[in-house]
Order: structure tokens, then sequence, then C-alpha cells
């Protein structure tokens, strides 16, 4: 079962319609990031971009030079951070620089089907 079929079982929990969850969990990246904060809960912005570079790339995080964390922290305030914030899933916190998972059901799902 991918993530889009999970999106159903996970939407009444989150009070999202299933369409949101699912579009939320569409973008590789954004399930990447919510696996990230499945395991952590919280993270820096630099520490997180660091952190999804070298989960997508099955490498280490010391591999994830300065030029990539920038590329993907440019992805995530783009297209990623807004929507998630928007429908609840994350809370950004400008002052410290934090994300912090709000939505823990569906970041479980996007970990799992990262996992699969």
């Amino acid at each position: 079962m991918g993530a889009p079929d999970r999106a159903t079982e996970v939407a009444t929990d989150a009070d999202l319609p299933a369409v949101v969850v699912e579009d939320l969990l569409s973008s590789p990246r954004r399930r990447c990031l919510l696996a990230v904060l499945d395991e952590r809960g919280e993270a820096v912005v630099a520490d997180l971009c660091a952190l999804v570079r070298a989960r997508e790339r099955d490498e280490d995080v010391a591999d994830v030079d300065r030029a990539e964390r920038r590329a993907v922290r440019d992805d995530l305030f783009a297209a990623h951070i807004p929507k998630l914030t928007a429908t609840g899933v994350v809370e950004y916190d400008s002052k410290v620089g934090t994300v912090t998972l709000a939505a823990p059901e569906i970041a479980a799902v996007a970990r799992r089907s990262l996992e699969e």
C-alpha cells in the first residue's frame, strides 16, 4: 500500500481531508522531511536540511556539503515548509529557526512509505 492509500487512514486523525494528506505525501522530499521529524520531533532548519539530503541519498550527514544544504533549504522554504505549516502538520518558529512536528500520524505514514 502506497502513501496515498494510507492518506485516508490518517486523514481523520489529522483533521485534514484525505485529498490534502495525499497532496502532502505526494512529494518525495516532503515525505523525507516528515520522516526526519518523525524520528526527531523537532530540528533546527540547518540540521534539518542536512538530514533530509542525507536521507535522500542514503549517506552520512557529514557528506552533505554546504551547497547541497543551501539548495535543500531554499526548496524547503519555497515549497514544503509553507504547505506543512498551513495545514498544521508542522510548526515553524522563525525566532529560533526550528521546525516541530505537529501531526505525528502523517509523519509516521511518510516514514513507512520511505522504508518500503
